[in-house]
C-alpha cells in the first residue's frame, strides 16, 4: 500500500503526540488503523480479550504515567463493551483517548441493520465521554483526533471519544504539517485564579493556627506533589488524602495521616482544625460517610473545575485554578515568618500512629499478608487494587505508600477493572524499562472480582508484562456476603454470593502464566518476593479461609437508606 489513508492520519496524530502503546481488539471496522500501526511500527499494539479490559488499561497506563492512554474499539458491540471502562476513566478524570470505528458514511444513523451497527452510538458514548467527535471526511480525520487528543489532556481530564467512519479509514487522507499538529494537540490552560480570592485565601491560610490540607486526585493531576508537600510543613499541618491523593507525600512522613478519614481520631482533629486546605479533591462519599462527617468551618478550596468547591461542603473561599499555581501562590505569600504550633503538629503525628494502628487491630490476621507485602514493596512498585476487602481495608489505608501514581484503585467502586488497570500499569513499566527488567506491577483482586476479566490473565502471558496477581479467595462476593448477614439474620439471609473457589493456579497456567497457591502468611511472603524478582507475570492464590477471618467483618459503608424520620 503506498498511498496515505484514513488509518495512517490516525497514526501520525497518534505518534505525533508521543504515544507508545494502545490498547485494543482488531475489527473490520478498524483495520485500517491497525494496517498502518503494523506498516509504519514505533507503536505498540497490545491485543486485549475484551474491550472493557482496552478501556482499563488505557486508563491504568493513563494513570500511572500521567499521559494519554488510548484504546480502539470496533463500532457498536465493541464500542458498548467498553462502556464499564470508560465509566471509570470518566469518574477517575484519566485522558484517555477511544477510538472506535463507525459504519460506512452512507449507512451512518440510517437504522438499517449495518453490521455492528447501534442506534445513537454518540449518545451511548457522550454519556461517559468529556465529548464525542465524528470525522465526516477522511482529510478531517487528523484534526478531528488531534483535536480530542488535546481536549481528553486539558482540565478537567477525562475520557474523549472518536468515531472514525470504516470507509473514511480506507480512503486518502491528505497528510497534515507538523506544525499544524503541534498546534491542533495543545491543551487548553486553566484560568488564572482571581485575586481577590487568592488574596482572601492567604489571608485565612497565614492566620490559621491549626491547619489541616486535604489532599485529592487533582493535586497528583496538576502536579504539585512538591508544592503541596511544602504547603504542609511550612504550616505545620496534617495532610489527610483521598485514595487518589496518596503519595503526594510519602506517607512514613509524621505529618502524613493519609486515606483515614474514618478513624475516630481524625475525625476529632478535623473538628478542632481551624482551617482546612483542600486540593483537587471532591471528599467522595465513601470517605466521608456521604458528606456526614465534620470538617473544619473554614475550607479554603482549590480546584480547576468551576462548579465543584462547595458541591459537598460549603467553601470560604473557593480557588478556581491550577493546584501546582494557586499552592505556590498561597507559598510565595505565605514568606519566611510563619509561626508553626509543634503542639498541633504533634498531636497530628498521634493521630496518625494511632489511626493505623486502630485499623491494624480491625483486620486481624491480614496484619500479617499486609506486614509480608509491605516488605517486599520497593518505593517505586506500583500497586493496584481492584474492589475486595483487602484492598478496603489495608490495601487503600495501610499499605505504605511513597509517592504519587504508584497507589491505583477504582474511584466507581465496581470490581473487576483491577486486572485491566494492571495491564495498562505494566505495559507502562515494560515501556519505561526498554530493553532492562521492568520494575514489576502488584495487583490486590478478590476471587469474584478477578472472575470478571481473568480473560486478561491471557494478555499479560502473551505479552510478558511484569505484573503479579495476588487473588483474594474467600469463595464469593465478601463484601455482599458480610452485608448480607448483617441486613438479613445471618447465613440464612444469603443469596447469590457464595461462588466456590476456582483453581486460579491451574487457570493460570492454562493461559500461560505461573502461579502458586498459599495459606500461611510466610507462604504468602516468600511467594510475592519470588515473583517480584523475576517481574515475569505470575499469580499467587491466597486461601483466606486459611489465613483466618478478620477481627470484625467488612461491610464498607453501604446500609439501608434512612427513612426521613431516621434522618431527621
Amino acid at each position: 500500500m503506498d498511498h496515505h489513508t484514513g488509518g495512517d492520519a490516525v497514526i501520525d496524530v497518534l505518534a505525533h503526540a508521543g504515544v507508545e502503546v494502545v490498547f485494543g481488539i482488531p475489527s473490520v471496522h478498524n483495520l485500517p488503523i491497525y494496517d498502518a500501526i503494523r506498516r509504519r511500527g514505533g507503536i505498540r499494539a497490545i491485543t486485549v480479550r475484551h474491550e472493557q479490559g482496552a478501556a482499563g488499561a488505557a486508563d491504568g497506563y493513563a494513570r500511572v504515567t500521567g499521559k494519554l492512554g488510548v484504546f480502539i474499539t470496533s463500532t457498536g458491540p465493541g464500542a458498548a463493551n467498553a462502556m464499564g471502562g470508560l465509566l471509570e476513566a470518566f469518574v477517575s478524570g484519566s485522558p484517555v483517548l477511544h477510538l472506535t470505528g463507525q459504519v460506512e458514511t452512507q449507512f451512518l444513523d440510517g437504522a438499517r441493520g449495518f453490521i455492528h451497527e447501534v442506534p445513537h452510538q454518540p449518545a451511548m458514548l457522550g454519556a461517559l465521554s468529556k465529548r464525542v467527535h465524528r470525522a465526516e471526511t477522511s482529510d478531517e480525520i487528523a484534526s478531528v483526533v488531534a483535536s480530542a487528543i488535546a481536549e481528553a489532556l486539558s482540565a478537567p481530564r477525562g475520557p474523549v471519544s472518536v468515531e472514525l467512519p470504516i470507509d473514511l479509514q480506507y480512503d486518502d487522507a491528505t497528510p497534515l504539517p507538523a506544525d499544524v499538529l503541534a498546534d491542533l494537540l495543545v491543551a487548553t490552560e486553566v484560568a488564572a485564579p482571581d485575586q481577590f480570592e487568592l488574596d482572601r485565601a492567604i489571608e485565612l491560610v497565614k492566620a490559621s493556627r491549626r491547619p489541616l490540607v486535604w489532599a485529592g486526585g487533582g493535586a497528583v493531576s496538576s502536579g504539585a506533589e512538591l508544592e503541596v508537600a511544602e504547603l504542609v510543613h511550612r504550616l505545620g499541618a496534617g495532610l489527610i488524602t483521598s485514595p487518589n491523593g496518596r503519595g503526594v507525600l510519602n506517607e512514613g512522613d509524621p505529618a502524613s495521616i493519609g486515606n483515614l478519614p474514618w478513624d475516630p481520631d481524625v475525625r476529632a482533629l478535623c473538628k478542632d482544625a481551624d482551617v482546612l486546605v483542600a486540593v483537587g479533591t471532591r471528599y467522595q462519599g465513601p470517605n466521608t460517610e456521604n458528606w456526614k462527617m465534620q470538617l473544619p468551618a473554614t475550607i479554603v478550596q482549590i480546584d480547576v473545575v468551576p462548579e465543584r468547591p462547595g458541591v459537598n461542603y460549603q467553601a470560604a473561599v473557593a480557588m478556581r485554578g491550577d493546584a501546582k499555581a494557586v499552592v505556590r501562590a498561597i507559598l510565595s505569600a505565605l514568606g519566611d515568618d510563619r509561626r508553626v504550633d509543634e503542639r498541633w503538629s504533634e498531636r497530628v503525628a498521634d493521630v496518625a500512629i494511632a489511626a493505623r494502628a486502630r485499623l491494624r487491630h480491625v483486620i486481624g490476621p491480614q496484619e500479617g499478608l499486609l506486614d509480608e507485602l509491605a516488605a517486599a514493596l520497593s518505593t517505586d512498585t506500583v500497586v493496584v487494587k481492584d474492589a475486595t476487602i483487602p484492598a478496603y481495608t489495608w490495601g487503600n489505608r495501610l499499605l505504605p505508600v511513597a509517592r504519587s501514581r504508584a497507589a491505583i484503585m477504582p474511584n466507581g467502586f465496581a470490581i473487576g477493572l483491577g486486572l485491566a488497570h494492571a495491564l495498562g500499569a505494566g505495559a507502562a513499566a515494560a515501556l519505561a524499562a526498554g530493553t532492562g527488567q521492568p520494575s514489576p506491577v502488584v495487583l490486590m483482586a478478590g476471587d469474584g472480582g478477578l472472575m470478571l476479566t481473568v480473560a486478561e490473565l491471557a494478555t499479560l502471558a502473551r505479552e510478558r508484562l511484569p505484573v503479579i496477581v495476588i487473588v483474594f479467595c474467600d469463595g464469593g462476593y465478601g463484601i455482599l456476603r458480610n452485608i448480607q448477614d448483617k441486613q438479613y439474620g445471618g447465613e440464612a439471609g444469603r443469596i447469590g454470593v457464595e461462588l466456590g473457589t476456582p483453581d486460579f493456579v491451574t487457570l493460570a497456567g492454562a493461559l500461560g502464566m505461573g502461579g502458586t497457591r498459599v495459606s500461611t502468611t510466610t507462604e504468602f511472603g516468600t511467594a510475592v518476593r519470588a515473583a517480584l524478582r523475576t517481574a515475569e507475570p505470575f499469580l499467587v492464590e491466597v486461601d483466606l479461609g486459611a489465613i483466618g477471618p478478620m477481627s470484625h467483618p467488612y461491610t464498607g459503608t453501604s446500609r439501608p437508606p434512612a427513612t426521613a424520620a431516621e434522618a431527621d
